[in-house]
């Protein structure tokens, strides 16, 4: 009788444990699939500046210079997101939320896990037209601790730019961690 109480007890624990993790997985998708779409906004947002200066330009308002260095500067004031753009040279034209004078090329930047990041993106992006996601590995800030991140780009093709917005994902793994270990101790 006690080995049926027990194992009764123990296939109820497994079980539960089977739908936390089930629930715990379903909950990353949903808090995944949320930041992605949140990223796909920020990128519409992002073409629509680029279109509509390049009609500035196309109409003869603004001169392509004007038009380009006035829809960079748009962007930093779009909700506060990062979002960088870089030309098909790999000319970092935008980032961290503002223009970059510095210009930096970022062509062979590569990630901690030694791929070309911006190749990648910028290959994904001419291919898929309709925007691409990319998962790499990248630090927090400069000497910081690496992290996952995903981000999601496009190319505008008039102006041979590609362009993009990322989040770091590791939160949603600790979330996850934090939940399963509270879960755990409420067990145990």
């Amino acid at each position: 009788m006690i080995c049926k109480i027990i194992l009764c007890v123990v296939l109820s624990l497994i079980a539960l444990v089977f739908i936390a993790f089930g629930y715990l997985s379903i909950l990353r998708g949903e808090i995944l699939v949320e930041r992605k779409s949140r990223l796909v906004h920020i990128i519409d947002k992002t073409e629509a500046i680029f279109q509509r200066y390049d009609l500035y330009y196309q109409s003869g308002v603004l001169s392509l210079e004007q038009a380009q260095k006035q829809a960079l500067q748009r962007l930093s004031l779009l909700d506060g997101n990062y979002i960088f753009v870089f030309d098909d040279d790999y000319t970092l034209l935008a980032s961290l939320g503002g223009v970059d004078d510095s210009n930096p090329n970022v062509k062979m930047l590569q990630d901690t896990n030694g791929d070309f990041t911006y190749q990648t993106i910028h290959e994904q992006a001419k291919q898929l037209t309709e925007g691409t996601f990319v998962s790499y590995c990248f630090p927090l800030f400069i000497g910081g601790k690496t992290v996952r991140k995903i981000s999601y780009s496009k190319r505008f093709p008039t102006w041979g730019w590609t362009y993009g917005a990322g989040v770091y994902i590791d939160d949603i793994d600790s979330s996850i961690s934090h939940t399963l270990i509270s879960f755990d101790e409420l067990v145990v």
